[in-house]
């Protein structure tokens, strides 16, 4: 059987080339194709992150107890180191009280046989200096630019007015003293004058601090 097409040529249906199909058909294809690999890339991705972040989940349980115990050891460090710190800045500003008491002693008056000849110290309060205090006490010339690191507050009583008048020069013309005093009173019962006055004491090289305030009562 043999077609023939008798319509003209310009009305005839033309047939597409075979590729023109292949083409129409694989680029879907390959467009789907792609879309998939991708999908599954990124399902493979989160599958991974997600993995990884229950594996590092169940390190951090497991180190957690050490990681605690590290910081509790870091804030044990922190004050042991402030303690440290605390305990040099003693250390470099200590003063040896029974140096420095004995030092003040030593520049009382020869003490005559009777109680008239003779000074007592009834109460000494020793306390250490701030700084601040030393520097403003050195500023104001309190103790007569004496640079005191420690106070004396003396209370007492001696037998005549020369005598205290004696002790306290004995007291300003020493380099390791200063002295203010506070005020004196001749009791009429015992012709004694009792007396109170402050005395600043003067660091030496090999100080060394048993820190803070003491309290001692001193009978001569």
């Amino acid at each position: 059987m043999i077609n023939v097409n008798l319509l003209p040529k310009n009305l005839q249906r033309r047939r597409e080339p075979g590729y023109w199909r292949l083409i129409a058909v694989a680029f879907p294809v390959l467009v789907l194709s792609v879309i998939g690999i991708l999908q599954f890339s990124a399902l493979q991705t989160e599958r991974q992150l997600v993995e990884t972040k229950e594996e590092r989940e169940v390190r951090l349980e497991l180190l957690r107890p050490y990681v605690e115990e590290q910081n509790e050891l870091r804030a044990r460090q922190r004050e042991l180191d402030e303690l440290v710190s605390i305990a040099r800045a003693v250390r470099e500003g200590r003063i040896v009280w029974s140096e420095q008491l004995f030092s003040m002693l030593e520049t009382l008056p020869a003490q005559g046989a009777g109680l008239d000849a003779r000074i007592a110290f009834n109460q000494l309060d020793m306390r250490a200096l701030e700084q601040g205090a030393q520097d403003r006490f050195a500023g104001d010339s309190t103790y007569e630019g004496v640079p005191v690191v420690a106070e004396m507050d003396i209370q007492g009583t001696a037998g005549s007015a020369e005598i205290l008048a004696d002790y306290i020069r004995q007291l300003q013309s020493s380099p390791r003293f200063g002295v203010s005093f506070r005020d004196a009173a001749r009791e009429s019962e015992s012709d004694l004058y009792s007396f109170s006055l402050t005395v600043g004491a003067a660091g030496t090289d090999e100080a060394e601090s048993e820190g803070g305030d003491s309290s001692v009562e001193v009978i001569r």
